[in-house]
């Protein structure tokens, strides 16, 4: 009797932990495809903090793609199967990418996720990442305003994120891939 309890622990286990898997999907870093001036790369961020201890109020900014550590971190990591569905959540957080408003020059923050028309974003076939209410506002890296991080080795850069419009004048600042170890 033993030996069937144990069997059927481990069977229910694997469920469990298969669909686990198919829930969470893929984890991968949403990446500027111009380096820009940072050789590692510009990925989305969770603004302030690094992994796990990220804090989700001050929002998303552009920052160095910490993959060249050999990992991705928490605080970097989307759920890719997520955003083929037009949703960009960061698994470990439990948020998703939201526009603060719908309009030019706001700030892309962190909230829970409610599929609302300032969370459902689209990765286009042209790398912009464009809010679905209003395709002609991309997520945009700022081109001017940067800082290094402190403490680092080596460096870290950070650049702040808004919607702008879409132009090929800033195709360098708003053409986006996922990026996967």
């Amino acid at each position: 009797m033993n030996k069937l309890v144990s069997i059927s622990i481990i069977v229910l286990g694997f469920i469990v932990g298969t669909q686990a898997a198919l829930v969470a999907g893929e984890l991968t870093e949403i990446r500027l495809v111009n380096t820009i001036d940072e050789s590692r790369g510009y990925c989305l961020d969770i603004a302030g903090g690094r992994g796990k201890d990220a804090p989700l109020d001050r929002g998303l900014q552009a920052h160095t793609c910490y993959d060249y550590t050999g990992s991705l971190l928490e605080d970097q990591s989307f759920d890719s199967l997520l955003i083929d569905k037009g949703e960009f959540k960061i698994p470990y957080f439990d948020v998703c990418m939201t526009a603060s408003e719908i309009k030019k020059d706001s700030s892309i923050v962190l909230a829970s996720c409610e599929n609302t028309n300032k969370q459902v974003f689209s990765l286009k076939t042209n790398g912009n990442i464009v809010i679905k209410s209003d395709p002609s506002l991309c997520v945009t890296v700022n081109s001017t305003e940067k800082r290094e991080g402190r403490g680092a080795t080596p460096v870290h850069v950070m650049r702040p994120l808004s919607l702008q419009e879409c132009s090929d004048d800033k195709k360098a600042y708003q053409t986006w891939d996922k990026f996967s170890l």
